[in-house]
């Protein structure tokens, strides 16, 4: 079989846990081979020593300067190792797993030699984003940058975001697609709801690299995009509706930063939980006057989709890392990924106005993989329950109906030492799509609503920041 040459640019905590085992996977079955990792300098010692136990190892290693990873753009050294390694057209696919301001220029690099993509979301992140309305503009102008570069070239630009490709996600759109066509009434209501539960101590929130605030970004770009987009992929429902279809957002938005944060949990608070004064630096005048620059930890947001002066959908979109956590430790573990107290709250509610309501819970009450006791139902690892409530008399169907699907898929799955849970499957069936080459359902083309409304978003987060006093945007869909 020709070999299917995969380039791997970021090797990071996700890369480790997601992409490199599922090359490793499918590597016999596709002939994969990977002719070049690009990480930078500092993490030479990390990926040497997981490259190790690999069953695949890369043919080069390409470390960049760390004092470049903020460019927006690739340097002659380096864009000469990428064009090396896609000679003579030998580069099937090239997965962009870095920190994400770096995305946009490997994916323009990219597209221009029609390779295709496998991106991390989100697709563009300019700095400053909490302080400048013309670097929260920048999201949508890079998307749409990257818009009319793919219009012209062969590249399948796939990103990276899971919810779509979810077994209980795509079971609610695709119930809602064929209610909303069978009786004709729009989806009237979603709230969304996700808590990361994961706790920075004073110092990381000014100096980590992974999930970083220092510049002048957070939640909304780190698991926030997940959310941002599944609203959006929902509201698509409502397109089917030629009379009742939506053609305005208006919107309102406040933030919580890490200002706010240190004075919650103050030093002193500090002194008392950990028993430690390691942090008072963080709390002087001086310290607390920069975490204003500092991105969002949390973020609410209330949403209302018109059609001209009528109401279709009003969706609130809660998005919060200051939440229940299981960290009770200062140092940092090796994982700091998914192996730092993390604890994911998750949930979602429709509703089809009098008709149909619709709601998904998932709660974990430990970390992934570290179950203290038998656990069933919510606090879970898996828990992902959906519950269907139906004016019955009216549509049909039972009036409550149950459908368990998280723990049933591990059972499922149990003989099959590399299923991470229901959520890592859905990033498995993207992975797919950019190894098989279809466009699938997160194709880069229908993600245009989800950076549109974030660059809303941050433009009202700016505008608060900067004094104004009603942080709210209008415009067309």
């Amino acid at each position: 079989m020709k070999p299917k040459n995969i380039i791997l640019v970021g090797l990071g905590p996700h890369a480790r846990r997601i992409y490199y085992p599922l090359l490793e996977k499918y590597g016999q079955q596709y002939n994969i081979k990977i002719p070049l990792v690009v990480d930078l300098q500092s993490q030479r010692e990390i990926i040497c020593q997981y490259l190790l136990s690999r069953t695949i190892q890369p043919e080069r290693l390409c470390l960049v300067d760390d004092e470049k990873k903020d460019n927006d753009f690739l340097d002659n050294k380096l864009q000469a190792t990428l064009n090396r390694a896609a000679s003579d057209g030998q580069i099937d696919g090239i997965i962009i797993s870095t920190e994400p301001k770096a995305h946009k220029p490997y994916a323009l690099w990219a597209i221009e030699r029609n390779v295709d993509i496998l991106m991390d979301k989100p697709i563009t992140v300019p700095l400053g984003l909490n302080h400048g309305t013309a670097s929260a503009n920048e999201i949508w102008q890079g998307y749409r940058q990257i818009q009319q570069k793919l219009e012209r070239s062969r590249s399948n630009l796939i990103v990276q975001c899971q919810r779509r490709h979810h077994d209980g996600y795509r079971l609610i759109k695709s119930y809602l697609v064929d209610f909303v066509n069978q009786f004709e009434i729009p989806v009237s209501f979603i709230d969304i709801y996700h808590a990361d539960g994961m706790w920075a101590m004073p110092s990381e929130l000014f100096q980590r690299e992974n999930h970083p605030y220092k510049y002048g970004y957070g939640k909304l770009m780190h698991s926030g995009y997940h959310f941002v987009d599944l609203f959006a992929w929902l509201s698509e429902i409502n397109l089917l509706l030629e009379q009742k279809k939506p053609n305005l957002v208006d919107m309102y938005v406040k933030r919580f930063g890490g200002y706010d944060f240190l004075h919650q949990i103050n030093d002193a608070d500090y002194r008392r939980m950990f028993e430690t004064d390691r942090f008072d630096g963080y709390f002087e005048p001086n310290r607390l006057e920069m975490a204003k620059m500092l991105g969002e930890l949390d973020v609410f947001i209330l949403c209302q989709l018109k059609r001209h002066d009528i109401v279709v959908t009003t969706a609130s979109i809660n998005l919060q890392q200051n939440s229940f956590c299981r960290r009770a430790w200062t140092d940092l573990p090796e994982d700091v990924y998914k192996g730092n107290g993390r604890v994911r709250h998750e949930r979602l509610n429709i509703q089809v106005a009098n008709l149909l309501n619709l709601q998904v819970h998932s709660y974990q009450s430990y970390e992934v993989g570290k179950q203290a006791a038998n656990t069933t139902g919510a606090g879970h690892e898996d828990h992902f329950d959906i519950y269907i409530f139906r004016n019955s008399k009216i549509i049909g169907g039972k009036t409550l109906e149950k459908i368990s699907l998280g723990e049933e898929a591990r059972v499922r799955h149990r003989d099959d030492p590399s299923y991470l849970g229901h959520n890592e499957a859905a990033r498995e069936r993207n992975f797919l799509d950019f190894l098989e080459g279809r466009a699938g359902v997160s194709h880069f083309t229908g993600h245009g609503l989800t950076n549109k409304l974030l660059s809303k978003i941050y433009e009202c987060i700016a505008a608060e920041n900067s004094g104004a006093v009603s942080p709210r945007a209008l415009f067309t869909l």
